[in-house]
């Protein structure tokens, strides 16, 4: 099939209800191809398909690394283009993406891994500019919900990144998602020093929809706020 079936092909596979049998569909996919494809979907309308394909890349790359490392990493480095101020598009789904294949690829994580945590960081003094805070509060939330998908695996890496001390503007967000993301992520990390924000937090009834590996979790603000909470 030609590029644009090929990407038609991948498109109707994502929208499939079963994530096992899309993993199974997409396995016997070209890699090279089906990466190509993934991106594209990371924008798509239908939210299933964009979920879906965060959790593809999460198949795909990491059966990369196992094979050929410069070929993944290749993959990496246009995540982070993406989010680069020059390369001139938004990044939509990338720090989702990027969290995916780090949660499933260990050697990717470690090196990867400072740079998802460089997006909820100011620039530094002149000589010590790691940071690469987004401002773009859609790209927030996907770099929060990232955050919490390696955090059950990698929090003590993430702690020693710094970004324990990176949550307090996220919780005091006027966006929902983020505000909702954030208690999640206090939650997963224990950071009790968090304490009296979540707190305040539990007045917030406002809905937040969180994807997790093939389905959508409905809850509010409150309800994450409380869950953090009580487990501080």
């Amino acid at each position: 099939m030609n590029r644009v079936q090929f990407k038609k092909h991948v498109i109707n596979l994502l929208r499939g209800e079963d994530l096992d049998t899309i993993f199974d569909e997409l396995s016997s996919l070209p890699p090279k191809n089906l990466v190509n494809s993934l991106f594209t979907c990371l924008c798509h309308s239908h939210e299933l398909v964009r979920w879906h394909a965060v959790s593809s890349f999460g198949l795909v790359v990491p059966a990369m690394a196992a094979s050929d490392m410069e070929k993944a990493r290749t993959v990496m480095r246009r995540f982070l283009w993406m989010l680069n101020d020059e390369s001139g598009g938004i990044g939509w789904g990338v720090p989702e993406a990027m969290a995916e294949v780090m949660f499933h690829s260990r050697p990717l994580a470690e090196e990867y891994l400072h740079m998802l945590v460089s997006y909820t960081l100011d620039d530094g003094p002149e000589l010590f500019q790691d940071g690469n805070f987004l401002e773009l509060e859609l790209l927030q939330e996907g770099v929060l919900w990232g955050l919490c998908r390696v955090a059950p695996r990698y929090g003590t890496e993430l702690t020693k990144l710094g970004l324990d001390e990176n949550i307090a503007v996220y919780l005091l967000s006027e966006n929902n998602t983020v505000k909702g993301l954030a208690c999640r992520l206090a939650n997963l990390l224990d950071l009790q020093k968090y304490k009296p924000l979540l707190e305040s937090a539990q007045d917030n009834h406002k809905p937040v929809r969180i994807y997790q590996q093939g389905a959508f979790i409905n809850s509010t603000v409150a309800e994450l706020a409380e869950t953090a909470t009580q487990s501080l």
